[in-house]
């Protein structure tokens, strides 16, 4: 059996070796243009560069090995698909060739396939095919080319035109996975990483979510898969998609590129983006999950966020709060945005801090998680400008002297007063009817000790200070990151 799969092989690449006459047979056509993507190549160009321009909130966390994109019409994928390739059309070095994986819709296939040689079209023009990485993955994998599949396939077609923009020099490896099997998925992985290992090779596995469930449904099997993915753990999706737990079609070639990217040195998922056809059409009793991430290698000493934010969610944050407060000062209507990363729609506690010319110029939050991060911290800055009892509303000749800082909180715990940190630790007190609450960012720019802390934070109470020793105190602590 190991020696006829290796005659296929080879008969493949020795057919695919054969003179100008057969040229045109290894140019797989665009067959789903103007279909599946726009057919024309103006607009098809705009839509991607669109596409592309959304995702530009999304930096690279380290060194990127491999993404993760949906493979839908454009119209519903196209912008969760756009977050990672442009994240990867700013990869430095750029990677000059892509291994795209994706599962066969069509076909039942026992082996991978690889078209071998030639390009694949589309109407932005045709992507070279990497003739020595296509043949010496096919060698290490067992794939055996089978035409039909490729040509009928659209999980691979429609991330084409992506590549072409974001990485317009750089060649492919066109390949279609079998039938779920973890041992194989593993295996895969293996020869995935050998091709890539020590050159500008960039891994890609393309798979939509779960299928034709009602929107509530969806969304429990998407944030577990989703899950699975951020702690790059292959053994775990493969064990809970046997138990029906996660759906994706593509989760062979999804687990192989996990494999491979973690063998590769890479430590974590980063998710960019992830909703449903629901967002589209509005239909929530029938949709289709989709999701784009990276797999990435954690810089050295790099510190993780308690709440996952990453400097460029800091950043877009940081820009909606400054858009929210200059909306809300003079009157004008904010668009809140669409299809955001994952992190983003999280609901978070959230304070929003405004300062003039460095003095406190208004403060309010929530202390415990009431919307989805975005949305809490355009309220809490709209809220902060202009409802803030202590202050009078912001006006707009003030907007230019006015910064922003967001405090994201965890949780609250239960806290005995020798417990509480200065520098780590907010505290809420509540007593007799009366409570008060410091941002642990307080003590440290005041200058005070715990016990200076806490009796201040009596006082704010309208408590006695050493209020906070008496046993009907309860006291409860958290941690917030700042964002400024």
């Amino acid at each position: 059996m190991a020696a006829l799969r290796y005659l296929s092989v080879l008969l493949a690449f020795l057919l695919a070796a054969c003179g100008p006459v057969q040229a045109a047979d290894w140019q797989r056509p665009a067959s789903l243009a103007g279909s599946w993507y726009p057919g024309d190549a103006v607009r098809l160009e705009r839509s991607v560069q669109a596409f592309l321009e959304s995702g530009k909130i999304f930096s690279p966390e380290g060194k990127v090995f491999a993404v993760i994109t949906p493979h839908a019409g454009h119209v519903y994928s196209g912008a969760v698909a756009g977050k990672a390739w442009s994240l990867v059309s700013r990869l430095k070095p750029a990677p000059e060739t892509v291994i795209l994986l994706g599962p066969s819709h069509h076909y039942a296939l026992d082996s991978p396939s690889i078209w071998p040689r030639g390009s694949l079209d589309t109407p932005l023009g045709p992507i070279e095919v990497d003739h020595a990485c296509a043949k010496k993955l096919a060698e290490s994998s067992g794939a055996v080319f089978m035409r039909g599949a490729h040509l009928k396939e659209h999980c691979l077609e429609v991330q084409l035109p992506f590549i072409k923009k974001a990485l317009p020099q750089a060649k492919i490896v066109a390949m279609i996975t079998g039938r779920p099997d973890a041992q194989k998925a593993r295996a895969l992985g293996s020869a995935l990483a050998g091709a890539a290992r020590d050159k500008a090779v960039l891994l890609a596995a393309s798979t939509d979510l779960s299928h034709f469930h009602t929107q509530k449904k969806a969304e429990s099997l998407d944030v577990r898969l989703a899950g699975f993915v951020a702690k790059l753990d292959p053994e775990g999706l493969l064990a809970a998609y046997g138990k029906g737990r996660v759906e994706a079609c593509g989760i062979q070639a999804l687990a192989a590129v996990m494999f491979a990217a973690r063998e590769l040195g890479a430590d974590r998922g980063q998710v960019l983006a992830q909703t449903t056809s629901a967002s589209v059409n509005n239909d929530s009793t029938r949709v289709v999950g989709y999701l784009s991430a990276a797999l990435v290698k954690s810089e050295p000493g790099s510190k993780a966020s308690p709440n996952g934010l990453s400097p460029a969610h800091t950043g877009y944050l940081l820009d909606l709060a400054k858009q929210a407060l200059h909306a809300c000062v003079k009157g004008q209507s904010l668009e809140l945005p669409k299809d955001l990363d994952p992190v983003l729609t999280r609901k978070r506690a959230v304070f929003v801090t405004l300062r003039k010319s460095g003095r406190l110029r208004g403060c309010i939050g929530y202390l415990e998680a009431r919307d989805p991060l975005y949305r809490a911290v355009v309220y809490m800055t709209r809220a902060a400008a202009l409802e803030d009892p202590r202050f009078r509303p912001v006006a707009p000749d003030e907007l230019d002297d006015i910064s922003i800082s967001i405090s994201v909180l965890t949780p609250m715990t239960p806290v005995r007063p020798g417990q509480v940190k200065v520098g780590r630790d907010g505290v809420l007190i509540r007593m007799s009817g009366r409570a008060g609450v410091f941002l642990p960012q307080v003590p440290v720019e005041q200058g005070w000790d715990r016990e200076q802390y806490l009796d201040e934070l009596c006082h704010k109470a309208g408590l006695p200070a050493g209020a906070w020793r008496d046993e009907r105190a309860k006291l409860w602590s958290f941690e917030a990151e700042v964002l400024k």
